[in-house]
């Protein structure tokens, strides 16, 4: 994604929680830094819930130091640069990571040399607790987009779901991403394990905010149809034939090539 004439917006989602969503210009992608805050101390804090690009990060520096708000802790979904690269804005601050983040960072040291990839400090596993002020969080280790890859569970209502689902800022439904060391059977468990969770709100950093969980159980199923139609054919269907809906209703159907190599190192 070209990050340069990239505009931001700031949108609250809920008392001291915001969503940064970002879109280049004449460019549907988007991305999105969560932030929340804890104003029971002085300064106020922030809790980032990814960093984006360096760029993008640099604006949400520069608002939150407009707001007299200071980066207290980073919390990185997985480790695609997308969601990493700005950590390095933000010196000093403890990076909270999967546990299996370092050895996908590895592999992303060499895709991405321009980019300067942090170690995490703070190692996240499967159903880990995280307290923030108001905010409690839960951890939920979801491979599938990437091995690394978590989910969090904010105050028992709102999830925030990393790369599992992704649109375009038209709402335009991003075909499911399966990267190096991802998996087609582990990202379709990850999506059934959203279906049995409680929330209200779910956050997407490729997307907009959706209230009501009802509303993002039809999204939920068009993935896991996607992704079953590759996996019970062996990637021997045209990605069209695999698609629940038309296939001008999604974006990035290229991701499919890339899944199929994904698929035969799977098999």
């Amino acid at each position: 994604m070209n990050t340069k004439n990239s505009s931001m917006e700031k949108i609250m989602v809920r008392d001291n929680l915001y969503q940064y969503f970002f879109t280049g210009d004449k460019d549907p992608s988007i991305n999105s830094i969560f932030a929340c805050i804890n104003r029971s101390e002085s300064p106020a804090k922030a809790l980032l819930i990814d960093t984006a690009f360096p760029e993008y990060a640099q604006m949400v520096k520069k608002d939150l130091e407009e707001n007299g708000i200071q980066p207290e802790i980073v919390v990185l979904s997985h480790y695609h640069p997308d969601h990493t690269a700005g950590c390095t804005v933000f010196p000093g601050c403890p990076i909270y990571a999967s546990e299996f983040y370092e050895d996908n960072l590895e592999n992303c040291k060499r895709w991405q040399p321009n980019f300067t990839f942090l170690p995490a400090t703070h190692v996240i596993k499967d159903g880990d607790t995280l307290s923030f002020g108001t905010f409690h969080i839960r951890f939920i280790h979801a491979p599938g987009h990437s091995r690394c890859h978590l989910m969090s569970v904010i105050n028992n209502d709102i999830l925030h779901v990393g790369d599992l689902l992704m649109f375009e800022a038209d709402n335009k439904t991003t075909l499911p991403y399966i990267s190096m060391g991802g998996s087609f059977k582990q990202h379709i468990n990850s999506l059934e394990r959203i279906k049995t969770l409680d929330y209200n709100i779910m956050l997407i950093p490729h997307g907009h905010v959706f209230t009501g969980k009802d509303k993002t159980i039809e999204e939920i199923d068009d993935r896991i149809y996607y992704l079953k139609r590759v996996l019970n054919s062996k990637g021997t269907l045209p990605v069209a034939v695999c698609l629940k809906k038309d296939i001008s209703n999604y974006a990035h159907t290229e991701y499919h090539e890339t899944n199929l190599i994904q698929l035969m190192i799977e098999e």
